[in-house]
């Protein structure tokens, strides 16, 4: 396949968002429990912090696992506002809004996934931490957006079919 026609092909606009999902709902299974992680973050939280006392590393290994959340979602919400605003045609608010909508949907559909999994539960305050990295996703879109950044910016000086955001350096030899 061209690279024009990966460029406009629906692989480019969507496939990282995919992509994404998947990893996303690969740690939604046992895979990364609670028990599961505490298995490499505590000794390193331990090696870091030798004095801290257990309830203090269980108090951060929770920390790092909602920051997590927020990680993860954040992204995602980047990705749906990258694929609905693919073209520039929406209008920033609604493309930022359905970028909100569909990451707490599927934040939403993804606790439901875990109540199934013996290791897991579901959590409407894990759907409230992806829920802020929705929110921080599209403010960051946003403000990228604002400054010019490349989550959507126009690329005046790429060959047609580019995607957008995909900057070319001219190179003086």
């Amino acid at each position: 396949m061209s690279r024009s026609r990966l460029a406009s092909s629906g692989w480019w606009r969507w496939g990282p968002l995919v992509l994404w999902i998947a990893i996303i709902s690969a740690g939604s299974t046992g895979v990364l429990a609670s028990d599961e992680t505490s298995r490499f973050i505590l000794p390193f939280l331990r090696w870091l912090l030798p004095n801290a006392e257990s309830a203090t590393l269980n108090l951060a290994h929770a920390a790092i696992r909602k920051l997590g959340h927020v990680t993860e979602f954040a992204i995602l919400a980047v990705l749906w506002y990258r694929g609905l605003n693919w073209e520039r045609q929406a209008r920033w608010p609604s493309a930022a809004l359905g970028a909100f909508a569909l990451t707490l949907v599927f934040a939403g559909l993804d606790e439901v996934h875990q109540t199934f999994v013996a290791t897991r539960t579901g959590s409407v305050t894990d759907v409230g931490w992806d829920g802020l990295g929705a929110l921080c996703g599209v403010i960051g879109s946003g403000v990228l957006r604002a400054r010019g950044g490349t989550v959507d910016s126009p690329n005046s000086s790429a060959p047609e079919g580019v995607p957008p955001g995909r900057r070319t350096v001219p190179f003086d030899d």
